[in-house]
């Protein structure tokens, strides 16, 4: 009865009274109840099933299409989980075998700790979305240009496909070195689509086409983002934050017409090396290559690039080097990438590692301490980021 009368207060059903009050539902009124309960199983919202029952939803294939993809969606966050728990009770199994002794308790407690740490960070992004990490995306783009874009440029005229645009950090630099390109820009956060947006604006480009999109679910069948609609695709700090790289490659090289080239960029947190040296600057930033684990990602992905590709089928895949090498001859470079971009970068992650049990927050802190160390005179900074090309 309960879920009768929420049906009835959102007008998915009705029910005439009798003179006591009592609902009574005519051959009709059942007759839509069982549809609607039908309608229901497949999981689309009651205000949908609402809609098509009274035959207003415009487009009932295109409802159910998008709810299929919903699905598939769901199915691999689930499939991920099973995975991830699976692994980790075995684990704990083989690590801490049943018995009654004393230590059950502290097996008790290292078993919670192990599945709070190896959960902190699932389906999340790693560096969260705020305006502080936006600041970080900016500084990054703006002291990176020359390293990372020197070389990238696309003709007038072509389509160019960016994907996992963000808030268009890298964004009004493609737009910048690529004039009379049609640029189409993809991501799957709504809020970083529209900050992507004002960004471009602000930047007197009005001509790029966004779209909420995940990478994942491409082609996506007829529409701007259907298999063999591009030139070119521009991958840059993507494939880092995703647990099935191969399929994301796969997908995007069905999006590029027969000849077209793909263009990637990626990190590695691995190359990162320092002067004064620390170890507890070290653990710091393996807390963020953990973190970036145990969410699906990979943050040492660069140096996969060439297997990545070729493995997806690229032909012509060609991988190159691009170190950050930073002195107190390059004050740009210090504030710019050293401070605001790399030790930012994993200052951001301090509770989340404190969440997961990672470290300790004085050793973290110490570890910050030291990464900004070599940011005075006499420190140097490292880091190497690869650029991948290749063809369809």
């Amino acid at each position: 009865m309960r879920v009768l009368r929420h049906w009835e207060d959102r007008g998915l059903v009705s029910a005439d009274r009798s003179a006591n009050g009592h609902r009574r539902y005519g051959s009709d009124q059942v007759t839509r109840l069982y549809r609607a309960l039908a309608l229901r199983r497949t999981g689309i919202s009651l205000g949908r099933v609402a809609a098509l029952l009274d035959e207003q939803d415009p487009d009932p294939v295109e409802t159910f299409r998008a709810h299929l993809q919903d699905l598939d969606r769901d199915l691999r966050r689930r499939s991920l989980l099973r995975d991830r728990l699976a692994a980790l009770v075995g684990s704990l199994e083989d690590a801490v075998p049943g018995d009654t002794t004393d230590a059950t308790t502290d097996r008790q407690a290292h078993a919670l700790m192990r599945v709070i740490e190896s959960m902190t960070m699932f389906e999340q992004y790693v560096h969260g979305y705020h305006s502080v990490e936006n600041q970080r995306l900016t500084d990054q783009a703006g002291s990176l240009i020359d390293l990372l874009h020197n070389d990238t440029g696309y003709p007038p005229g072509v389509s160019v496909l960016e994907v996992g645009c963000g808030i268009g950090a890298q964004t009004v630099t493609l737009a910048q070195k690529s004039p009379g390109v049609a640029l189409t820009c993809i991501d799957l956060s709504a809020s970083s689509l529209d900050e992507a947006r004002r960004r471009t604006a602000d930047a007197g480009m009005h001509d790029i086409t966004f779209l909420q999109a995940d990478v994942l679910d491409l082609p996506a069948g007829e529409g701007p983002l259907s298999a063999g609609s591009f030139d070119h695709v521009f991958v840059c700090f993507l494939l880092e934050h995703l647990a099935d790289p191969s399929t994301a490659l796969m997908n995007l090289r069905a999006m590029l017409k027969p000849g077209g080239t793909m263009t990637v960029i990626e990190g590695d947190h691995g190359s990162t090396y320092f002067h004064p040296d620390s170890q507890a600057a070290r653990e710091a930033i393996a807390c963020q290559v953990t973190l970036q684990h145990l969410a699906g990602g990979d943050a040492l992905i660069g140096r996969r690039l060439y297997p990545l590709l070729h493995a997806a089928g690229y032909q012509d895949v060609a991988v190159s080097p691009r170190q950050v090498y930073v002195d107190a001859s390059r004050p740009g470079l210090v504030d710019g990438f050293t401070r605001k971009t790399f030790t930012a970068m994993i200052q951001g992650v301090r509770q989340a590692a404190l969440s997961a049990g990672l470290i300790e927050p004085h050793r973290f802190d110490e570890g910050i301490e030291h990464l900004l160390r070599t940011t005075k005179d006499d420190g140097v900074f490292c880091y190497t980021f690869f650029k991948a090309v290749a063809s369809n």
